[in-house]
C-alpha cells in the first residue's frame, strides 16, 4: 500500500516564513483519511509521515512538469489557487529531498524487492482521494465517485476491469485514468519487470468527508467498499512472469 497523501504534518523546522496560508493548502490538498480508508493487515504499507506541501513524494526530481507550470514539484512553492506559499531555495530543497523524498522512495522499492524475492510478484496499490471540485492546476473537468489509475506495462487489463465492475454493480461511478492517470512504480524496475504490478484508486472526497473536512456518516461504507476492492486485487491471478 502506498499512502503518500494523507498526513497534515509538518516539521517545526520548515513550518516557518509561510507567505501564503499552509492551513489552507493543506485542508484542500491532502489526501484526508486515506491511511485508515486503505487500512489493509495483510499488506506493508509505505506512507509519506509529513504533508505533500512540504514534500510531495510523487513528483519526480528533475523534469517535473507541475514544477514548471505550477510551482508544485517536490516542494510546494505556490498552492492550488497558484498564490505563493513560501520562497523555496535550493539548500532547502536539497534538505527534504535528502531527508524525506529518497527514503521514502527507497522504503518503496525495498517493499516491493522483498516482495518480489518472496512471492515472485509484487502488488502495489497507490491509494489517493480527489476534490469533487476541479481545483485549477487540474486539467481535466471529469469527477466521478472513483477513478482507477493503470499503467500499459504494469497494470493487467483483467484486474481493472474487475474493479470497474464491482464499482459499478456497487452503483458507483468510476472512471480510468481520468481525472487522474497512471500509478507509482519503482524506478528500478518501471517498465522493466511485469511481476511489479501497480494500481492506483482515487476516491472522490465528497463519498466520505463533509463540508469541515471530517469523517461523514458514508465513511465506514466507504471503507467497506475500498477494502472489498483491496481484497479482489489480492485475490488476482496473473501469468506475468519476474523478469530478472
Amino acid at each position: 500500500m502506498h499512502i503518500p497523501h494523507s498526513s497534515t504534518f509538518i516539521p517545526e523546522h520548515y513550518n516557518t516564513r509561510w507567505i501564503g496560508d499552509p492551513d489552507e493548502a493543506i485542508r484542500i490538498l491532502t489526501d484526508h483519511y486515506t491511511d485508515e480508508l486503505f487500512d489493509y493487515q495483510a499488506a506493508h504499507c509505505v506512507v509519506s509521515p509529513i504533508s505533500r506541501i512540504v514534500c510531495d513524494v510523487e513528483r519526480f526530481e528533475t523534469g517535473e512538469e507541475m514544477e514548471e507550470r505550477f510551482g508544485m514539484g517536490i516542494v510546494y512553492e505556490r498552492d492550488h489557487h497558484q498564490n505563493i506559499l513560501r520562497e523555496v531555495t535550493t539548500d532547502i530543497k536539497k534538505e527534504i529531498v535528502e531527508g524525506y523524498y529518497r527514503p521514502h522512495h527507497r522504503a518503496l522499492y525495498e517493499a516491493v524487492t522483498e516482495e518480489l524475492s518472496k512471492h515472485g510478484k509484487a502488488v502495489i496499490v497507490d491509494c489517493h482521494s480527489f476534490n469533487d471540485e476541479q481545483l485549477p492546476h487540474v486539467d481535466n473537468t471529469m469527477r466521478p465517485d472513483f477513478c482507477i489509475g493503470s499503467d500499459s506495462f504494469h497494470t493487467p487489463l483483467e484486474l481493472v476491469e474487475q474493479l470497474v465492475k464491482y464499482l459499478n454493480d456497487c452503483g458507483y461511478c468510476v472512471t480510468v485514468n481520468e481525472p487522474f492517470a497512471g500509478t507509482i512504480v519503482p524506478l528500478e524496475y518501471y517498465h522493466k519487470d511485469q511481476a511489479v504490478i501497480s494500481v492506483m484508486i482515487e476516491v472522490n472526497k465528497r463519498l466520505y468527508l463533509d463540508d469541515q473536512i471530517q469523517k461523514n456518516r458514508e465513511f465506514e461504507t466507504i471503507k467497506a467498499i475500498i477494502a472489498e476492492l483491496l481484497k479482489i486485487i489480492s485475490a488476482f491471478k496473473t501469468d506475468y512472469v519476474h523478469i530478472v
